[in-house]
């Protein structure tokens, strides 16, 4: 049972979800270390649905669809407000040519994380996972408490994350890293960066809806 977990997690992770998407747009526009703050941001938000999943607060949600729908809105919007900043910076550097144009966009390492704990906390796929997935591998034939294999479990996916996220980082960050020194490369970047972002939002609303 633990391999199908496994296996069904990293399948997970491996979908080019929301929060890859998010990460690896991360790597293209800003680098490979904004890439990996935001993917400990959004590793953060995972282990905060666990924490949550273990308290029990499943039973919440499910009763209040309203409140899970209401997040995952928050979320969207929230992501669409990155794609607009980032084709406003898009657009900033195919205006200008000068050298401060191939400097990434100055992002606080805290901001990124927070920004990576709201994007998975609001990831439907994730609030699926957690809600649903996570819990039917529980068993009561087990010593430990259902409680207890949550946290473990939800650590277990958490932990496998980096495994997938930071070779897609490092690709990303080399396919960046040949590419700068042309301000009009960076500016095309920049908008491929954006163009993942908002394809996010169409895909995310398209899940709402």
């Amino acid at each position: 049972m633990l391999a199908t977990y496994i296996i069904g997690s990293l399948a997970l992770i491996l979908k080019p979800g929301p929060d890859l998407t998010c990460t690896i747009a991360t790597a293209l526009s800003d680098g490979k270390a904004k890439a990996a703050t935001l993917m400990f941001g959004l590793i953060a938000g995972c282990w905060m649905w666990v924490l949550l999943l273990t308290a029990g607060v499943a039973s919440f949600f499910t009763a209040h669809p309203a409140t899970m729908t209401a997040i995952q809105i928050a979320g969207a919007a929230y992501i669409a407000y990155l794609a607009y900043a980032a084709f406003a910076d898009a657009i900033r550097s195919f205006r200008d040519a000068s050298p401060d144009a191939l400097r990434p966009a100055t992002v606080r390492g805290m901001r990124l994380f927070l920004r990576g704990i709201a994007m998975s906390m609001s990831n439907p796929l994730t609030i699926l996972f957690f809600l649903a997935f996570l819990p039917s591998f529980t068993t009561s034939s087990s010593s430990l408490s259902p409680a207890v294999q949550t946290l473990l479990l939800g650590t277990l996916f958490c932990a496998l994350v980096p495994f997938v996220y930071l070779p897609a980082i490092v690709a990303a960050d080399f396919f960046r890293a040949q590419l700068v020194g042309s301000a009009k490369a960076t500016a095309c970047l920049k908008l491929v960066s954006a163009l993942m972002l908002a394809a996010v939002v169409v895909v995310l609303a398209a899940r709402i809806i």
